[in-house]
C-alpha cells in the first residue's frame, strides 16, 4: 500500500496503522486524541471542545469509509452471484458434453468388439484353411511318392537325403507316414503289393544307413552327427533302435571294467571271502571294495553320459531312463546276487553284514543320481521342452564345461547316510560320526564348480522361472530309482523274508553267547548243587570287579570275553561282558533292520529285535541265574555267603546296561506315544521289575 492511498493519514495516525493485525479501540481513541492531549499537558489545563473537533472529523470519516464499504460489499455480492450462475450453466454444458463423448466411446467399443470378433473368425478360418491346404499338399506329396515307389522310382527320396540333416528328416517323415498307409491299407489290391515291398525294403535300407552312421559317429565321438542321426531315426521310428544301439554298444556294458567286477566275484573269492564277517565280536567288514567301484564308475558314466544325451537324443530322460534300468536289472543285479550268494554259503551273519552294507552303498548311488537328477538333467529337460515348443534350438544351453565331466567322474561318496550302530563295551548303540563328511563336502562343492557354466542348474532355473532354492527339490526320475534300488532287493526283503533271517541269526547269536554260562549251569545240576554255588560265590568278586571296569569304560570287540568273565561264566555266574555281547549284537540287528526295512516297518522290526533280546536277557540269563542265588539261600544250616551281594551288584550293572541301551539304540526309533513304543518300555519295564523283586527277596534272606 502507497504512502498516498493510505487511510492512516486522514485521520491523523502513524503510517500503516490500519495494517495491523490487531484492532484495540483504546489505542484508536488514544492515538487520535494524541496531540490534544500532548497540547493539554503542557498547559495544564483541560479543554474539551478540541477533543469533541477531533472525534466529530473521525466520526465523519469512519461513516464515509463505512459507506463506501457497503457499497463495495453489495457491488462484490452481485459479481459473484451472476459468476455464480454463469458457472453453473458451464458445468451443465460440460456435463452434457462427457455424457455425449461417453456415449460415442460406447459405441466404439461395441464396434470394435464386433470388428475383432470377426477378425478373430476370419483368422481362424484362414489358420483351417491354411492346415487343411498343408494337408492336401501333404497328401499330395504322399500319393506322388506312393506312385513313384510303387513305379520302382526313389529319385526324389534320394535327392531330399542328399539335402543335409533336412533333407533327411523329411525322408523319415516320408517313409514313417508311408509306412502308416501301408498298414492300415494291409488288405488292398494287388497292384499295390510293388509299392509296400518297396517302401519296406527303402525304409529298412534307411534304417540300416542311419544306424551306421549313428554308429560310426558313435565310435570317432561326433556328437553333431550323433545328433543328427539320432533326431532322423526319432521321426522314422520314434528313436527305438537308435536307442537300442546305443545302450547294446555303451562301453560301460562291454568294457573289461564291468567284465572284470563281475568276474571277480567268483574267480576273486578266496581274496574277498571277508573272513571277519562271521564273527560277532567283530566289528562289521567295509563295504565289498568291488562293489564300490562298480557304484563309481556307474556315477562317473551317467554324470559323462547326460552331457552327451542331453545333446543328441531329443528325449533325454527316456534314455537316462532305460541306460539306468538296464544298469541296475543287468549289471547291478548280476552282482549283488553273486556277492549275496558268497556270503550266504559262509554265515548267516556274513550274508546279513552283506546285505546290509549292499544295501547302504545302493541307496548311497540312488541318492547321489536323484540330487544329479535334481540339479542337472530335470531342469535341462524342462529347457529342452520349452525350447522345443517354442521352435527354438535348446543345445547351445546344455554345453556342458569338460571341468563337470572330470568332477563327475572323480564324484564318489565313501560314506553311508545310515552308519551301522555301533555299541561300546558298556552297551552304547550311539552312531559313529563320519569323519569323511567334508570330504565328502568337498568333492561335491568341487561338482557344483565344476558345472557353473550355462548349463548350471542355477543359470537353467533362471531360464525357467525357478529359485535357487528349488534346485535340490524332487527330481523326474526320483521315483524310477527308488523303484530301482527296492527291485535290487525284494526278493530279500519282502514278505518278511529279511526279518526272519534276522531274528534267526539273533536268536542263534544269543545262544552262543550263553553257551559258556548254560553249560556251567547244567553241569551243577545234581545232589550237591548247593554246596556248588556256595562254593562259586567265593569267585563272583573278581567277576562283577572286571564287570564294573568294563561298565566303567568302553572296550574293544575282542574283550567281550574277558578272562576275569570267562571263568565266572564258566561257573555260571553272570558278568557285564556277556550282557554287554548281546546288546553289540543286537544294536548291530537294529541297525540293519532300520537299513534295510521301509519306514512304515522299521519301528515295529526294532520292537520285534527288542523283544527278542528282553526275552533272552531275562528269561535265559538273569532270571535263571537269580534263580540258583534264591535257591542256595532256602537252606538255612548253613551261613549265608556275604559274597551274594556281589551278585546283586552285577544283575544291577547288567539292568543299567539295558536301560542305557535301551535309550540310546531303541528309543530313537519306536517313535514317541505309539502303541509300539509303549509296548516295548512296559516289556522293558516289567524286565526290570522282576529283576529288581528278585534282588529284594536275596537281600531279604540276610
Amino acid at each position: 500500500m502507497s504512502a498516498s492511498s493510505d487511510p492512516s493519514h486522514e485521520f491523523g495516525l502513524p503510517e500503516g496503522y490500519f495494517a495491523q493485525s490487531a484492532f484495540l479501540a483504546d489505542e484508536f481513541v488514544e492515538e487520535l486524541s494524541r496531540v490534544d492531549l500532548e497540547f493539554a499537558r503542557k498547559n495544564a489545563v483541560f479543554e474539551s471542545k478540541p477533543f469533541v473537533r477531533t472525534f466529530e472529523r473521525a466520526l465523519d470519516r469512519l461513516q464515509a469509509a463505512q459507506g463506501a464499504l457497503g457499497a463495495t460489499i453489495a457491488k462484490l455480492e452481485q459479481t459473484a452471484s451472476s459468476s455464480a450462475a454463469d458457472h453453473g450453466k458451464k458445468m451443465a454444458r460440460l456435463k452434457k458434453t462427457f455424457a455425449t463423448v461417453g456415449g460415442s466411446f460406447e459405441r466404439l467399443e461395441t464396434q470394435i468388439s464386433e470388428v475383432s470378433s470377426n477378425t478373430i473368425r476370419i483368422g481362424e478360418q484362414l489358420d483351417t484353411v491354411a492346415k487343411e491346404k498343408e494337408r492336401a499338399e501333404a497328401i499330395k506329396e504322399l500319393v506322388e511318392f506312393y506312385a513313384e515307389l510303387n513305379a520302382g522310382n526313389t529319385r526324389h527320396l534320394d535327392a531330399l537325403l542328399e539335402g543335409g540333416a533336412e533333407g533327411m528328416l523329411k525322408v523319415a517323415h516320408t517313409l514313417r507316414r508311408l509306412n502308416t498307409i501301408v498298414v492300415d491299407n494291409e488288405y488292398s489290391a494287388p497292384s499295390d503289393a510293388a509299392a509296400k515291398r518297396q517302401i519296406e525294403i527303402y525304409s529298412e535300407n534307411f534304417e540300416k544307413a542311419m544306424l551306421s552312421s549313428f554308429e560310426t559317429a558313435y565310435r570317432d565321438g561326433d556328437v553333431p552327427s550323433m545328433g543328427v542321426a539320432a533326431r532322423t531315426l526319432d521321426a522314422f521310428n520314434g528313436g527305438v533302435s537308435v536307442v537300442k544301439v546305443y545302450i547294446n554298444q555303451h562301453p560301460f556294458f562291454l568294457s573289461s571294467m564291468v567284465g572284470h567286477s563281475t568276474d571277480s566275484a567268483d574267480d576273486g573269492a578266496d581274496a574277498n571271502a571277508m573272513p571277519d564277517a562271521s564273527d560277532m565280536t567283530a566289528w562289521p567288514p567295509p563295504p565289498d571294495r568291488r562293489l564300490a567301484q562298480l557304484y563309481s564308475d556307474t556315477r562317473a558314466v551317467m554324470y559323462k553320459d547326460w552331457a552327451i544325451i542331453s545333446k543328441v537324443f531329443p528325449r533325454p530322460i527316456d534314455l537316462m531312463q532305460q541306460l539306468l534300468k538296464r544298469v541296475f536289472e543287468q549289471t547291478i543285479q548280476a552282482y549283488l546276487e553273486t556277492l549275496l550268494a558268497r556270503a550266504e554259503s559262509q554265515s548267516a551273519l556274513a550274508f546279513l553284514r552283506v546285505l546290509g552294507l549292499a544295501h547302504q552303498e545302493t541307496r548311497r548311488l540312488v541318492e547321489d543320481l536323484q540330487k544329479f537328477d535334481a540339479e542337472t538333467i530335470t531342469p535341462a529337460v524342462v529347457v529342452l521342452e520349452t525350447a522345443r515348443r517354442s521352435g527354438n534350438n535348446p543345445q547351445g544351453l546344455l554345453d556342458m564345461p569338460g571341468d563337470a565331466q572330470t568332477a563327475s567322474a572323480q564324484f564318489s561318496r565313501s560314506r553311508s547316510r545310515k552308519n551301522l550302530a555301533r555299541t561300546d563295551r558298556g552297551g552304547d548303540a550311539a552312531i559313529d560320526d563320519d569323519d569323511d563328511m567334508d570330504d565328502e563336502d568337498a568333492a561335491r562343492e568341487r561338482l557344483g564348480e565344476a558345472r557353473s557354466g550355462v548349463s548350471s542348474a542355477v543359470a537353467i532355473a533362471v531360464l525357467i522361472g525357478r529359485s535357487e532354492g528349488d534346485n535340490a527339490g524332487v527330481g523326474l526320475l526320483h521315483g524310477f530309482l527308488n523303484r530301482c534300488c527296492d527291485d535290487l532287493f525284494e526278493s530279500y526283503t519282502a514278505g518278511g523274508n529279511y526279518m526272519s533271517t534276522e531274528q534267526a541269526h539273533l536268536k542263534e547269536a544269543f545262544r552262543q553267547i550263553l553257551v559258556p554260562f548254560v553249560r556251567a549251569r547244567s553241569e551243577r545240576q545234581g545232589p550237591s548243587r548247593s554246596k556248588a554255588l556256595l562254593g562259586m560265590l567265593s569267585s563272583v568278586t573278581g567277576s562283577t570287579s572286571s564287570g564294573n571296569a568294563g561298565a566303567a569304560g568302553s572296550t574293544d570287540a575282542g574283550g567281550a570275553t574277558a578272562a576275569g568273565g570267562a571263568a565266572s561264566e564258566a561257573e555260571g555266574i553272570i558278568n557285564p561282558q556277556t550282557a554287554r555281547m548281546m546288546l553289540q549284537v543286537h544294536a548291530e540287528a537294529i541297525a540293519r533292520a532300520i537299513e534295510l526295512e521301509s519306514e512304515a516297518t522299521a519301528a515295529d522290526a526294532v520292537a520285534a529285535l527288542t523283544g527278542q533280546l528282553v526275552s533272552t536277557l531275562g528269561d535265559e540269563y538273569v532270571f535263571p541265574a537269580l534263580e540258583d542265588v534264591l535257591e542256595a539261600l532256602q537252606d538255612l544250616r548253613q551261613e549265608p555267603d556275604v559274597h551274594t551281594f556281589d551278585v546283586v551288584r552285577v544283575a544291577n550293572i547288567v539292568v543299567r546296561l539295558l536301560q542305557v541301551h535301551f535309550q540310546r539304540a531303541v528309543v530313537p526309533y519306536l517313535g514317541n506315544g505309539n502303541y509300539i513304543y509303549r509296548d516295548a518300555v512296559a516289556e522293558k519295564n516289567q524286565l526290570m521289575s522282576r529283576v529288581e523283586m528278585n534282588l529284594n527277596l536275596i537281600t531279604n534272606k540276610f
